[in-house]
């Protein structure tokens, strides 16, 4: 398997590296919808919301579906690597439910959740670019949110049509590289407003004594 095998592992590398600039690409418009929809909310309840919940999710999605894909390929002679070569691996998935009852209903499930997950991450883009272009509206006009989403599915269709994944996951590395600098200054950012809130209320605290 590629962990052990030297010969497989640039597609480790390739992958985590196009994963951190994918998130740093989406970290604009991801970070300012969820500190819109979080206000109000505790530091604690957005980090178990917003980071421990999901995590949580996704190491055990990976955990079971992916060590499921694993051990069909390596011990139950179930030809998953042939999947990938013959159908691409975006059908792996569903190669792996028809190993388990309710196939068909864990497949109709999955297209559910892929779908729902493109349309709201969608939404949240259109919904903080259009905040971005109307002077910091926490409410844009429908048609400007309509006007970007169309901007948005034109861009992505092009790269998909000319270069196919590559060409998205190199657009997506190289709008990730100033956004990488940001992130940086915005921890920095972060630390300093929280020792400057700790200060206030320990000023606070100490008036009330």
């Amino acid at each position: 398997m590629a962990p052990f095998n030297e010969e497989n592992a640039t597609w480790l590398q390739d992958w985590t590296i196009f994963y951190w600039a994918w998130w740093i690409a989406w970290a604009p418009f991801v970070g300012m919808f969820i500190a819109r929809v979080s206000r109000g909310r505790t530091v604690r309840e957005f980090v178990i919301g917003v980071l421990l919940v999901p995590m949580l999710f996704g190491g055990l999605w990976f955990s079971v579906f992916g060590g499921s894909a694993i051990d069909l390929d390596l011990n139950q002679n179930v030809d998953i690597y042939g999947v990938i070569d013959q159908a691409g691996s975006e059908s792996v998935l569903f190669a792996v439910f028809e190993q388990f009852p309710l196939s068909f209903f864990m497949s109709a499930l999955a297209i559910l959740l892929i779908s729902t997950f493109f349309i709201t991450s969608a939404d949240s883009a259109t919904f903080v670019l259009g905040m971005q272009t109307t002077n910091g509206n926490l409410n844009p006009n429908l048609l400007v949110r309509v006007a970007w989403g169309i901007v948005q599915s034109a861009t992505a269709a092009v790269l998909l049509w000319q270069g196919g994944l590559k060409a998205l996951q190199t657009a997506s590395i190289i709008a990730a590289f100033p956004f990488a600098i940001i992130l940086i200054m915005v921890t920095i950012s972060i630390f300093r407003a929280f020792k400057e809130e700790g200060r206030n209320y320990s000023l606070k605290r100490r008036k009330r004594e």
